[in-house]
């Protein structure tokens, strides 16, 4: 990763990138915008939680793409959860395309999803209910709201438009906030309107045992992710301008 001096150096780095216009993907699927701009700010990729880049939590989304983005994903604690991983699969699970046991699904607040399952919320936490089986995990508030605080403290999100030549997706990162001052409470309140939704994303393995890939909070309307922040300041805005496509997707990655 680039060692960046400042936040405002930072800043320039991603001005540098709106400039450059159209840049081909660097991943096919959804995780390529991510991946190609964290490439051309020269954060490697990893696992590991925490700032990005500048000591701050990176964002991206395709603009107007209807898709959700993921925040982060975060488990129920192990003494608020009657059924997890293998036995929530295993009791509600269904075969999926690669015919194996499977439960990836999205809560909706208050209305039950067609595999019985929606999110409840209440003085006591957010709870994950089936209709005929009641509260099977909970997060509590205080649990909820560490976790935000800890993973949010600031954030910089950025947008891009996109078109496809030949097959292969575009990326116009032209579009970027800043937002600081985390209000954990108004966060949870996202999700209390089902502005924020909660997605399951398990399986069994043919070897025994789950594969979990993390219970997400995603959200599609990002424009209302701000609600969550005392303050917003816009870092890059080309909206308007022209842009011409980058042919060379590497380009600006020799900067560093």
């Amino acid at each position: 990763m680039p060692d960046y001096d400042s936040f405002e150096e930072f800043v320039e780095r991603l001005q540098e990138i709106e400039s450059m216009g159209y840049v081909e993907t660097h991943r096919a699927g959804n995780t390529g915008i991510g991946k190609t701009l964290e490439d051309l700010l020269g954060i490697e990729e990893n696992n590991i939680p925490g700032p990005d880049a500048a000591g701050v939590e990176l964002k991206s989304a395709r603009r107007n793409s209807g898709s959700m983005m993921t925040l982060f994903t975060k488990e129920p604690p192990r003494g608020s959860r009657e059924l997890w991983a293998s036995s929530l699969v295993e009791t509600y699970g269904y075969e999926d395309d690669d015919g194996r046991p499977a439960l990836k699904i999205t809560l909706h607040v208050d209305e039950f999803n067609n595999q019985g399952f929606r999110t409840v919320t209440d003085e006591n936490g957010v709870h994950i209910e089936h209709e005929d089986d009641g509260v099977i995990a909970t997060y509590p508030l205080d649990y909820l709201r560490d976790a935000y605080e800890e993973k949010f403290p600031e954030v910089v999100l950025v947008e891009a438009d996109t078109q496809t030549i030949d097959g292969d997706e575009y990326f116009w990162f032209n579009e970027g906030y800043y937002l600081e001052g985390f209000n954990g409470e108004e966060f949870l309140n996202l999700i209390r309107e089902s502005i924020i939704k909660i997605d399951l994303r398990m399986h069994l393995r043919d070897s025994g045992g789950a594969r979990n890939h993390g219970t997400a909070f995603r959200i599609k309307d990002t424009s209302k992710l701000d609600r969550a922040f005392e303050t917003r300041s816009q870092l890059i805005d080309g909206i308007g301008r022209d842009a011409t496509v980058t042919e060379n997707a590497q380009q600006g990655l020799s900067d560093f």
